[in-house]
């Protein structure tokens, strides 16, 4: 990314807005085919907890085509070749993925901050990418009916960057649809699901799997040290989960997950707001992903793309 004027303007060919899975890989591949890439990242870490942390076997194979894949591997990570779901009436398989025809049959669960610092860092190898951390997008830069780039935010002020295309790949709550002018029609599934934490004890089994009992459903996930655990809710219920306090989550937990029973005196509190993934999707925009060419257009709007 060539820089005009460091404290203020940057240009180049691709400016991509943030640094998730989509954003981090897609400046990774730009940059490996010589295309000048700047990826805009607000935060000023990706240690963030309790995001999309699974690796499917189709996601692995796409890393081995490009080298990657052993790489990958090498950092602490966790395998589910298959999953296991427990009701009152038995344990049925609901998926087993050691059947699949690929080098990775199964799932890997990896923190998505270790996969985030992989990705970006092997694409820092080549000098033609560059991550800005702690640099939040706020407006697309707009001349004309054409997108020219975005402005941003930086501790030191504020930035802009001009590129030829522009991507917004920061997410579902992405202002820049509406600045793109794209209309939207959400739709949402029924639920929310909590996330939260449990100890993981010597003799714990190792698969992932999931529970279903009493009108509840979870998920437990195997992190190596720790149980990941999806807490699925009827959308709009959290506030009557906080109401009914501690106690009763706590046995809601044990009597959903009895193997785990006898661990959840160790939740502290209900899982925060923060701590909810809504399942709400904007249909336009199935990938999270919006692309912005900056290039003349028929229409007077800018024109925007999904990926």
């Amino acid at each position: 990314m060539k820089i005009e004027k460091p404290e203020e303007f940057r240009s180049g060919t691709c400016c991509v807005i943030g640094c998730g899975p989509a954003g981090a890989m897609l400046g990774l591949m730009l940059a490996r085919e010589g295309v000048d890439v700047l990826v805009l990242e607000k935060h000023a870490d990706f240690l963030r907890d309790f995001r999309g942390d699974t690796l499917h076997p189709s996601t692995m194979e796409i890393m081995d085509e490009l080298g990657l894949a052993d790489g990958l591997l090498d950092l602490e990570h966790t395998k589910a070749p298959r999953i296991e779901a427990r009701l009152p009436g038995g344990t049925v398989t609901v998926a087993d993925l050691s059947r699949l025809k690929t080098r990775y049959p199964y799932i890997t669960f990896m923190p998505q901050w270790d996969f985030l610092d992989y990705v970006t860092g092997e694409a820092k190898r080549y000098p033609n990418f560059s991550l800005e951390m702690d640099a939040e997008a706020k407006e697309l830069i707009l001349e004309g009916g054409i997108v020219r780039g975005v402005r941003y935010e930086t501790p030191d002020g504020p930035r802009e960057a001009r590129a030829l295309l522009t991507v917004a790949a920061d997410g579902r709550s992405s202002p820049f649809r509406e600045q793109a002018g794209l209309k939207m029609v959400r739709t949402s599934p029924p639920i929310d699901v909590l996330w939260f934490r449990l100890s993981r004890r010597e003799g714990d089994p190792e698969d992932t799997f999931g529970y279903a009992g009493g009108g509840r459903f979870m998920v437990v996930i195997n992190r190596g040290e720790y149980w990941q655990i999806a807490y699925v809710i009827r959308k709009g219920e959290y506030q009557n989960v906080r109401d009914a306090g501690l106690t009763a989550f706590r046995r809601s937990v044990g009597e959903t997950i009895p193997d785990l029973a006898d661990r959840t005196a160790h939740i502290s509190h209900p899982p925060s707001r923060k701590q909810i993934i809504s399942s709400a999707l904007d249909s336009e925009e199935p990938e999270d992903v919006l692309l912005l060419p900056g290039e003349p257009v028929n229409q007077p709007a800018p024109r925007a793309g999904s990926q």
